[in-house]
């Protein structure tokens, strides 16, 4: 699916679609994970991405985060989710999908939002995963867009040894937040 979403993804940058590229300096990811005792946010800013939208309303994206990149405030418990993940072999999560925006979106001179889904994949710790994740998209006639959403993908379907404290494992269940801001460019 990866092959086919950025051949996808290049051949609809060429068209008469609007092409935008994800703004790191505004944008975030972040992934929140449960312990017994206490639960752990890592946000990162250093993020790529590209989303086209076609003429028909159809879009799709890809975006991707350097694992090394997400930080939690404590370096320690940063190193060891690294590990967990093997970010060494695996350096990037990765989201892609598509998604129906609705045809008189393309067109549209106003600020619109609209509330879609993109179903799609996730490739983390080498595994890739389907996924469905609930997005809020708003387009503004000025060229930018914010995409936000969140969805929770299992640890142990990736196959990540859950790093544990006082020998309890981290729950199973990570949700991952995203807000992204995207400016318009050329194709």
């Amino acid at each position: 699916m990866a092959a086919t979403l950025l051949a996808l993804l290049l051949a609809a940058a060429s068209s008469e679609g609007k092409t935008y590229a994800v703004d790191p300096a505004t944008s975030t990811v972040r992934y929140h994970v449960v312990h017994k005792f206490h639960s752990v946010t890592g946000t990162s800013s250093t993020i790529e991405g590209k989303a086209v939208l076609r003429p028909d309303g159809q879009a799709i994206a890809m975006v991707r985060i350097p694992m090394a990149s997400f930080d939690s405030g404590d370096r320690n418990r940063d190193s060891n989710m690294r590990e967990a993940v093997d970010a060494a072999r695996h350096p990037f999560v990765v989201l892609k999908g598509a998604m129906r925006l609705g045809a008189e979106l393309p067109a549209a001179a106003r600020a619109l939002t609209v509330e879609t889904r993109m179903e799609g994949e996730v490739e983390l710790h080498g595994v890739r995963k389907s996924v469905v994740v609930p997005l809020q998209i708003q387009l503004s006639p000025d060229g930018t867009a914010r995409a936000r959403g969140s969805f929770t993908v299992s640890l142990d379907a990736f196959g990540i040894e859950r790093p544990s404290l006082l020998f309890v494992k981290i729950d199973d269940a990570c949700r991952i937040e995203v807000d992204l801001a995207l400016r318009e460019g050329k194709s």
